[in-house]
């Protein structure tokens, strides 16, 4: 499949909206799904936005049809884990039933190398459930490593901005943990390649190397021109006092769930799947010299 219908979720969001400005270049009939159709229906010319608000509402109009549907919508900053939980699960499984119904051929479901047996972040758990609901011999899951992306309000993001604006940047647990970075074009061409190639199953999309969590804030660093003193601190407090935080609705960079998905990280081979996509992933110095190289001369 090299061009076609694509229906996406969460369209606005910090993946989707990536996906639909990929595909929409490509020739691709993109139908943008989003909370709020009529806000969105002029950001790119030619792209139709329906509205899909899970679990309650969604337009089966934006999925009629489509040769293929990626599910990238997702809560991570809901109210309160019963939220989370019947925006993302319920709101998985209706768009699944949506794409059964009207036998849509390729289902893609954006995943997480978070997602694993002993993942400890709700995320990491609920995607790797959901995960489960899906049929291997007929639909896709890509397992995303840390995107890496210009804009937006994703970790990495947050990371910069912490780094940009503080002297002094928390690690935990010495800060070595592995993290397995995915340029957002890594991201974009992987979700094409698999639907170009008819791939089905499970992959992990990342740097097949890594780095760890220290490893990458002196990074960021370094490419903003910045001084940077890492300061350990101990994971149980540190939990402690983001969950305090949290629900004082006091914003940090980081997150209990963040944490809790730093603290249960693994490295993950991802070069035979990438193999398989016929993609290459940058490693995590050529994507920050390319996303913050103009920082660095600015």
């Amino acid at each position: 499949m090299e061009t076609g219908t694509i229906a996406i979720t969460g369209a606005s969001g910090f993946l989707g909206q990536r996906l639909v400005a990929h595909f929409h270049a490509r020739g691709w009939e993109v139908r943008a799904l989003v909370r709020e159709p009529a806000a969105f229906a002029s950001r790119i010319e030619g792209v139709r936005a329906y509205r899909c608000d899970l679990p309650d509402a969604l337009d089966d109009a934006g999925i009629d049809g489509a040769d293929a549907l990626v599910h990238a919508a997702y809560a991570t900053r809901a109210t309160s884990l019963e939220e989370a939980r019947r925006v993302n699960e319920e709101g998985t499984r209706r768009v699944l039933k949506a794409a059964r119904a009207a036998s849509v051929p390729r289902f893609v479901f954006l995943s997480s190398l978070s997602a694993h047996e002993g993942a400890r972040s709700y995320y990491g758990r609920s995607k790797l459930a959901l995960e489960r609901t899906l049929d291997p011999e007929r639909d896709l899951v890509l397992r995303l490593g840390l995107v890496l992306a210009r804009e937006g309000d994703g970790l990495f993001r947050r990371l910069v901005d912490a780094v940009a604006r503080a002297r002094f940047v928390p690690v935990f647990e010495g800060g070595r943990q592995i993290l397995q970075t995915l340029h957002e074009a890594d991201c974009c061409a992987a979700v094409e390649r698999a639907l170009a190639k008819d791939l089905t199953g499970r992959l992990a999309v990342a740097e097949p190397e890594g780095l760890t969590y220290r490893e990458l804030l002196l990074a960021i660093a370094a490419r903003l021109g910045r001084p940077c003193t890492l300061v350990p601190l101990p994971m149980a407090p540190a939990l402690a006092l983001l969950r305090a935080t949290e629900l004082l609705r006091i914003p940090l960079p980081i997150t209990r769930e963040n944490l809790l998905g730093l603290r249960a990280l693994r490295f993950v081979p991802t070069a035979a799947d990438l193999g398989r996509l016929g993609i290459t992933a940058r490693p995590a110095g050529t994507s920050l010299d390319e996303l913050l190289g103009a920082a660095l001369s600015s």
